[in-house]
């Protein structure tokens, strides 16, 4: 059997994903230095203004159509930037940057263009001071979420395979961000349940080689043949498997890309960069590190 040298190439991995990561955030600093914000942040991590709206049509819409004609709505009046969600009620809640009452009255006007009948339900003002805490805790979320997948791979298997599976959820975390960045990706509570389902997605793909792992050293036929070449077999042996899963996820996704609208397409890009990342680092990252962790530990 052919052992692919995984392993021993891990410089070549580590400097690609170094590459992806610096290029993103350099273009970050290029904002910063315009007077931009370093990311696209969204109207809930920013503050703006929150309108609740209870829309008539003469048919019934589906919610992404309905979604759809509100945004083409209010980009007639210069609001392209704006969050619409549609609650279960079928009622608009529309997100944007702060307006003044002549800007609720203008919004207002241009619904009633478009649509049979609008009723105003609510208005309400998103500080600056919210969006911050909201940030603030969206990333303790990530943090708190990782810390205790760190605590459940160390009691699954050990504290070595623990910690590699730690470096990989932040280097996925890593190169999310500087995709969004790179693809100017709006930052929205929904890019952090995106951010989220990554990490699942991602441990669940380290998991398997670190179980095939764990197997092999136990192998007795294996028991002659170096770390290394132990963790680039596991490796090949689970290649079909997360090729297979992963490919299915990936194929979905870049259907609803294409196909979906405009009003989860970013969603799914994040998505889209989130599982790519993490079927690589799974093979590329967490595995040769986890090789390096159990050599400086026997030195």
């Amino acid at each position: 059997m052919k052992v692919l040298k995984i392993v021993e190439k891990y410089k070549i991995w580590l400097l690609l994903s170094l590459s992806i990561i610096l290029l993103g955030f350099s273009v970050a600093v290029v904002r910063v230095f315009n007077s931009e914000s370093p990311l696209n942040y969204g109207i809930d991590f920013v503050g703006g203004s929150s309108i609740m709206v209870k829309l008539y049509q003469d048919r019934p819409l589906t919610t992404i159509d309905l979604i759809q004609n509100v945004r083409t709505s209010l980009s007639k009046i210069g609001l392209n930037k704006v969050s619409v969600q549609v609650t279960q009620d079928k009622e608009i809640i529309i997100k944007t940057t702060h307006l003044e009452n002549n800007g609720i009255t203008l919004i207002q006007d241009q619904l009633k263009q478009d649509f049979k009948k609008v009723e105003v339900l609510e208005v309400d003002y998103i500080g600056p001071s919210f969006g911050s805490e909201l940030r603030a805790k969206s990333f303790m979320i990530i943090i708190i979420v990782s810390a205790c997948m760190l605590v459940y791979i160390t009691w699954r298997f050990q504290f070595s395979f623990g910690v590699a599976a730690l470096i990989a959820l932040v280097h996925d975390g890593l190169i999310t961000l500087a995709g969004a960045s790179l693809l100017n990706i709006e930052i929205d509570t929904a890019f952090v349940a995106a951010i989220l389902t990554i990490l699942g997605y991602s441990i669940n793909d380290t998991i398997i080689i670190f179980d095939r792992i764990r197997e092999n050293l136990k192998n007795e036929s294996l028991k002659e043949k170096s770390l290394a070449t132990i963790v680039n077999i596991s490796i090949k042996q689970s290649l079909t498997r997360t090729f297979n899963t992963s490919l299915t996820s990936l194929l979905a996704l870049i259907s609803i890309i294409l196909f979906g609208g405009s009003t989860i397409r970013e969603f799914c890009i994040t998505l889209l960069i989130g599982i790519s990342s993490g079927i690589y680092s799974t093979m590329f990252i967490a595995s040769p590190l986890f090789v390096a962790i159990e050599s400086r530990k026997k030195n």
